[in-house]
């Protein structure tokens, strides 16, 4: 079994991040999709992040 892990931020999820999705999925049998948390969004300068972090899970 081959297992793929990616994550992201996925603010106002949209097409992008879903072909982004379906493009590792496709790399492997299963996937394993991480979120980024607020502390770390806004020390990687992302000050704009609309939705909460239990929004965007």
């Amino acid at each position: 079994m081959v297992k793929v892990i990616t994550y992201g931020t996925y603010d106002l999820l949209h097409y992008g991040h879903k072909r982004l999705l379906e493009r590792a999925k496709a790399l492997g049998d299963y996937l394993i999709v991480g979120v980024t948390a607020d502390s770390f969004d806004k020390s990687r300068g992302k000050i704009n992040v609309q939705q909460s972090l239990m929004e965007r899970i």
